[in-house]
């Protein structure tokens, strides 16, 4: 994989880039032309977010900075870990990330549905006679996971693991807040509905 590699520590960045070299990676640096980012902050991750939204991104933090992590995965990275960690770990979770993007089709950059737009790379929503409404990051990629099932019913517990990355179990009552705010910015008719007791359901796809 061609690799990105933007950290502000330079005695770990000269380290990871040498341990992804020997496993056979090309590290680029100052180019879009990248199959895989690994940047030092939530904020670099959130820019290459907007950017690239469909390219994993992970963020090395500062050793044992729980926060940062967290900040990091709410803002659109795909994993997020700290310096401590082991360089042969750090490449097979490189190699992990690398393997899961390339079984993800890219997901469709506008959607069309309910008399609205949807424009994913701008994080915004069009309705006729409007004015551009702002999506949130986690409203981007719950959109994103929830359209590119659409007509299946997504639990709660899908959305945590995979859009907020935390663990299954936590409190749903989090998606259920995050849901409604989504569901007023795209208005109506629905395009997200309700299925009790089991999750949620995109029921237009694009075009």
């Amino acid at each position: 994989m061609r690799i990105l590699v933007d950290v502000a520590n330079g005695r770990l960045s000269a380290e990871v880039i040498a341990a992804l070299e020997r496993a056979g990676h090309t590290i680029v640096r100052a180019t879009r032309e990248f199959d895989l980012a690994l940047v030092g902050s939530a904020e670099a991750a959130e820019a290459l977010r907007r950017e690239r939204p469909a390219g994993p991104i992970i963020v090395v933090t500062k050793l044992g900075d729980v926060p940062a992590r967290i900040r990091a995965l709410e803002a659109g990275a795909d994993d997020a870990f700290d310096s401590g960690f082991a360089m042969s770990q750090i490449v097979a979770r490189v190699d992990s990330a690398g393997r899961r993007a390339a079984m993800t089709p890219p997901p469709p950059e506008r959607l069309l549905a309910g008399g609205c737009s949807i424009d994913l790379t701008a994080s915004q929503v069009m309705r006729p006679g409007t004015a551009p409404i702002a999506l949130t990051t986690r409203e981007v990629e719950i959109i994103r996971w929830l359209a590119a099932r659409a007509g299946q019913v997504v639990s709660r517990a899908e959305l945590l693991q995979h859009v907020w990355r935390v663990a299954a179990g936590s409190n749903t009552r989090a998606v259920d807040v995050a849901i409604s705010e989504l569901r007023a910015k795209l208005g109506d008719p629905e395009i997200i509905t309700s299925v009790r007791g089991a999750g949620y359901r995109w029921i237009l796809t694009n075009g």
